[in-house]
């Protein structure tokens, strides 16, 4: 911050860029072959501790830097893991990028970010389309690896799509799911349903985190089936009615569908279940705004495991995004032949954190 204003930082190539030095000048300049230097610089044996630093210090003297794409050439690994987000405005792939990055770079990968830019429900990652895409960011891109930041539902050995997965593909392996990654979206509804119903919640409604007209809307059914299933064992079901369509799973569309509720004349809900953290804190600031309080008059629960959701003391569903990056790019590296495998590793399920916006249900509220 400059004399009271804000600036910003580039960085560009001069006007009249000197001849960038190459390996045989440096080669020159140290008294050595080039490939004594090649493998100086790549840290591989056969080059004793003078000399190395002799070759070093003559490298940094003439600004040379080694070209990543030639040492890809030359050994045809290029270290470079491409990670590929469906789009950068969501939280959810963010996180799981950020934990396979921790994991991969300090492994010694280059990681390249690879934005989509469209909604992860127009994605079927299952499809013959999905995987030729795979195919081509992969090929002749100087990547080693492509590692996926979401997960894509399969069957859970009975004909339902219950579970989702990881995918990755490493060199020319097919796509595959990440071994431990297990993100039961109906486990996660009964979680909340259980919760819920152990208040004394009778009245509850659900704001659908949908698009409509998208093909798939697997995991919005699972959060909603696993907390309908609870509620049938309980003896009672969650009317259609109470199964309000926001339009989209982000906080002003969770708050849209608040107001809508509020807005209806019907009798207010003791509970929401919001398909999303996100959307949670939309319903939240509808109700602070129409005087509603929470949990004294309405409970309110998510679903994420949002970064933000302790600071809102949010009840929540955890299903462990920064987890699952990182355990996506410890299978990646074993997968690529540079680290153990991982068959072993214990399934990462869904959690439900209880937070200070559920509560029992008023006496006056309370369904009989």
């Amino acid at each position: 911050m400059l004399g009271g204003t804000h600036t910003w930082v580039v960085a560009t190539r001069p006007e009249s860029p000197q001849r960038r030095a190459t390996i045989s000048d440096v080669a020159r300049e140290a008294g050595v072959n080039k490939g004594t230097v090649s493998r100086a610089l790549r840290g591989i044996a056969g080059v004793g501790p003078v000399t190395r630093e002799r070759i070093v210090e003559a490298a940094q003297r003439l600004d040379f830097s080694a070209s990543q794409l030639a040492s890809a050439l030359a050994t045809g690994n290029s270290r470079t893991v491409g990670i590929v987000l469906p789009t950068l405005r969501s939280w959810y792939f963010s996180d799981v990028a950020a934990g396979a990055s921790e994991i991969l770079i300090p492994a010694g990968f280059r990681v390249e970010l690879i934005n989509l830019d469209v909604d992860s429900d127009y994605l079927e990652v299952d499809s013959p389309q999905f995987a030729q895409l795979l195919r081509e960011l992969g090929v002749g891109r100087g990547r080693d690896a492509l590692l996926y930041a979401g997960t894509y539902s399969i069957e859970d050995g009975t004909g339902d799509a219950g579970t989702a997965h990881v995918p990755a593909r490493a060199g020319r392996l097919p796509l595959t799911s990440v071994p431990g990654i297990f993100v039961d979206h109906r486990a996660g509804g009964r979680l909340i349903g259980e919760h819920l119903l152990s208040l004394g919640h009778r009245d509850i409604a659900i704001l659908d985190g949908r698009i409509p007209g998208k093909p798939d809307n697997v995991v919005w059914d699972l959060r909603t089936n696993g907390l309908r299933d609870t509620a049938r064992e309980a003896g009672f079901d969650i009317d259609n009615a109470d199964v309000v369509s926001a339009g989209d799973c982000h906080a002003s569309d969770g708050e849209h569908a608040m107001r809508a509720i509020l807005d209806s004349g019907r009798r207010l809900p003791t509970a929401v279940f919001c398909h999303t953290d996100e959307m949670a804190y939309g319903a939240l600031a509808a109700l602070r705004t129409a005087g509603i309080r929470c949990p004294e008059d309405v409970s309110v629960a998510g679903f994420d495991g949002h970064p933000l959701a302790r600071y809102w003391g949010l009840t929540t569903v955890d299903q462990h995004a920064h987890q699952q990056g990182l355990r996506a790019a410890q299978a990646l590296i074993a997968a690529l032949g540079e680290g153990p495998e991982e068959e072993d590793q214990d399934q990462l399920r869904v959690e439900l954190v209880v937070g200070i916006t559920t509560a029992r249900p008023r006496p006056a509220l309370a369904a009989i």
